[in-house]
């Protein structure tokens, strides 16, 4: 884990990053794994219109959608996951890119002496893949993976886990995604929320969050503005 960082200058101690659609492109990478995984049950391939839709809750649901979308059997998902994983995690290590601008903006808040954690629904294993293959992974102090608890976002375990390993309490964090699960979850744990509209997600996702980031170079900026987090949703 990297030495502590000395306090950051702003009103909030640590960013809870996404990882998917936040800081890398790994649409590709999982669409090829999803059809070989498919092919295998004898089923026709995703477009790739179709995939963006389906990414952000997990593996599982990315099965789930596929299947259901593809003719197949959805509750074959779960036992589909370790021949979709055994598949899909070389890729993630090899050819997942970060976007434009990601390392120099995440480098930028490790050196502003932010807290950083990486929160997704992107299996564990996976996620700490591309981490070390992006060279992001010396930057990261932990990371909570979508297999690490037994919720996933929208749920705000996941966030809260994040910030009890970082002693930071959920007003002094935000949580920066692409997706409505990332502004669910951050709503519901007490943390500011930014969401990352060069993403995945959908242009309504941004109703409730705090602010609408078009490029990653600006997050440290953004951050510096933002009010306090929010009270948690009850």
């Amino acid at each position: 884990m990297p030495a502590p960082p000395p306090a950051a200058p702003s009103r909030f101690d640590a960013v809870l990053l996404d990882l998917d659609g936040t800081l890398v492109d790994s649409l590709a990478d999982l669409r090829t794994a999803l059809n070989e995984t498919l092919a295998r049950e004898g089923l026709p391939p995703v477009g790739a219109a179709a995939m963006r839709a389906m990414v952000g809750d997990g593996a599982v649901a990315l099965l789930r959608r596929a299947l259901r979308a593809s003719g197949g059997d959805p509750g074959r998902a779960p036992a589909l996951l370790p021949a979709f994983l055994a598949v899909y995690e070389p890729l993630a290590a090899a050819g997942t890119p970060l976007f434009p601008g990601a390392a120099a903006a995440v480098r930028d808040l490790r050196t502003a002496g932010y807290a950083l954690a990486i929160v997704t629904n992107k299996p564990a294993r996976a996620t700490g893949l591309i981490l070390d293959a992006v060279g992001l992974a010396p930057l990261i102090d932990t990371v909570v993976g979508g297999d690490t608890l037994p919720e996933r976002k929208p749920d705000p375990a996941p966030l809260r886990e994040a910030l009890r390993r970082l002693g930071v309490a959920p007003g002094r964090a935000v949580m920066v995604g692409d997706m409505h699960h990332d502004i669910a979850a951050a709503r519901a744990a007490g943390t500011a929320a930014i969401l990352a509209r060069y993403g995945y997600g959908r242009l309504e996702d941004a109703e409730d969050a705090d602010a609408v980031l078009d490029d990653i170079g600006g997050l440290r900026a953004m951050i510096g503005a933002l009010p306090a987090g929010r009270a948690p949703v009850s």
